[in-house]
């Protein structure tokens, strides 16, 4: 299964917002398909509250986005949906040649995931190094690092 995830090009002030793990995970959760904010805590097994106060925060600063409201006894309900799943810091000063690509993200994961991930990626590296034998073609150079740095716990709020 190819994996083609949206894009979005996204300033400092999202970033932020997208860096804790339960915001991930909601964005991720969002991008299947459009819930409310109740329904997205049900399903991840938080208080309402709680979600949606990191709801707010993604849909205010533009991650997010309302699909669609329906009325439901006199409750207007929102559906929210992601509008991306991965995203670039961009600085405006730095031309595109010159810039890092890079890719990351926040993930829980139990201690048999790590290895099976860094498996994962040695067993990636490898398919790309054998391809780098091949000088029939121009190739830009670069360093390729998998680092996991341990955060927090998850916060509520």
């Amino acid at each position: 299964m190819d994996f083609s995830p949206k894009a979005m090009d996204i300033n400092l002030e999202q970033q932020k917002l997208i860096s804790s793990p339960i915001r991930v995970k909601i964005i991720y959760l969002l991008d299947n398909k459009a819930m409310t904010a109740k329904q997205v805590a049900d399903e991840m097994g938080k208080t309402a509250g709680s979600i949606h106060y990191h709801i707010q925060q993604l849909f205010n600063g533009g991650i997010l986005e309302i699909e669609e409201t329906r009325e439901n006894k006199g409750i207007i309900e929102k559906y929210y949906r992601s509008k991306a799943t991965e995203f670039r810091l961009r600085d405006e000063n730095t031309p595109d040649k010159e810039r890092k690509r890079s890719r990351g993200t926040s993930l829980s994961l139990t201690d048999e995931e790590i290895k099976e991930f860094e498996a994962d990626f040695d067993n990636l590296l490898v398919k790309y190094v054998k391809k780098t034998v091949k000088e029939d073609v121009i190739r830009t150079s670069y360093q390729v690092t998998l680092q996991f740095d341990k955060l927090l716990e998850e916060e509520e709020k």
